[in-house]
């Protein structure tokens, strides 16, 4: 989740994060015999063991230190990263790209977003800076509007090109002069060079877009999909969407695909494919009910089209995480539970 967070936003996850579970504990008036222990499988069938080396992605921030000139405040985590995503080409297993944050902020976001790739299997990594920020080289019109960027993801197309997202912003979220914009960057050198990016929506106070994933169409390379939530000040937050039906030559212009009302958002939006070339969305849904109590829940919308038109939302399950705390302080953490995750077996099936 993007921070900074409007105190609305805190308190509608702490209601959905200290729900409690009920029925966790059970009980009887006699003790239970012992389960026991599962027999341990022959020792023939035990796969050996392979000796392995961790092997550093990251290196020192390329970012001037206070390169943001802006005014969010806070501490800076110079050589923070965070947020890490990876994706592998699909037409050259030696070939992976990952992106993450870097420097991250104590009020929210970070400097920059930095890209590794490797074309060895990961024996060794270059690193270079896409221009989201204005601290990653960014200048008028192209990432030099923005102090801060957070949020990166990463996908291939089927031919091996990659795309990479961000959201880029100025300013604490929905104040007075604050922008926030969603921005895509094409490799199609497995991730060695990157294009300027590419504007998906740019909104000022009254809107504040969030929590983008970008999915690359496995089945035609024309196709890519970036979905987020779009917050408004006044309330609510659909999942808006964006494509470009050329292979990122253009991208079509962003619109909301699912609206749940001014009292209710949605966030984690992420798309996955069908082997039949069907789309699924996966989101969480935020409502505000009676006395400001929340209920959260995971719904799709399905797509028959590449994203043309898109179902009512289904119901996959109510969201009954209870989310981690300080074991200290009692505090809950920022820990993602409320982001679920979608994936596509081979035969069709999903799993969420």
């Amino acid at each position: 989740m993007t921070e900074p967070m409007s105190a609305r936003r805190r308190s509608l996850w702490a209601a959905v994060l200290s729900a409690t579970v009920a029925g966790c504990g059970g009980g009887s008036d006699s003790a239970a015999p012992p389960i026991p222990p599962a027999p341990a499988p022959p020792a023939a069938t035990l796969p050996p063991l392979i000796a392995d080396t961790a092997i550093r992605i990251s290196s020192d921030t390329p970012f001037a230190a206070n390169c943001t000139g802006g005014t969010l405040g806070g501490t800076e985590y110079r050589n923070a990263e965070v947020e890490p995503y990876a994706a592998v080409n699909p037409i050259n297993s030696a070939n992976t790209v990952a992106v993450w944050q870097q420097d991250r902020w104590s009020s929210g976001l970070s400097n920059g977003s930095v890209t590794g790739t490797t074309l060895d299997g990961g024996a060794t990594w270059s690193r270079t800076t896409v221009p989201f920020t204005r601290c990653a080289g960014g200048n008028a019109g192209n990432g030099g509007d923005y102090e801060r960027a957070t949020d990166p993801w990463v996908t291939f197309s089927p031919n091996g090109n990659a795309f990479q997202m961000a959201l880029a912003t100025q300013g604490a979220s929905l104040t007075p002069g604050s922008v926030s914009a969603m921005l895509v960057s094409r490799s199609t050198d497995s991730g060695r060079t990157w294009s300027n990016p590419s504007t998906l929506i740019r909104d000022g106070s009254l809107f504040f877009n969030d929590k983008n994933t970008i999915t690359a169409d496995p089945i035609d390379a024309n196709y890519v999909y970036a979905v987020w939530n779009r917050l408004a000040a006044s309330g609510g937050g659909p999942a808006f969407f964006a494509r470009t039906t050329d292979g990122g030559n253009t991208w079509e212009g962003a619109r909301s695909i699912f609206d749940p009302g001014p009292a209710s958002q949605t966030i984690g939006n992420l798309i996955a494919v069908l082997p039949n070339g069907t789309l699924i969305n996966l989101f969480t849904q935020l409502d505000e009910g009676a006395g400001g109590q929340i209920t959260a829940t995971l719904n799709v919308l399905r797509s028959n089209d590449k994203g043309g038109s898109w179902s009512a939302p289904v119901r996959v399950s109510d969201l009954l995480s209870i989310g981690a705390r300080d074991p200290e302080t009692g505090t809950l953490i920022r820990d993602g539970a409320g982001l679920a995750q979608i994936a596509v077996a081979p035969n069709g099936y999903l799993f969420v």
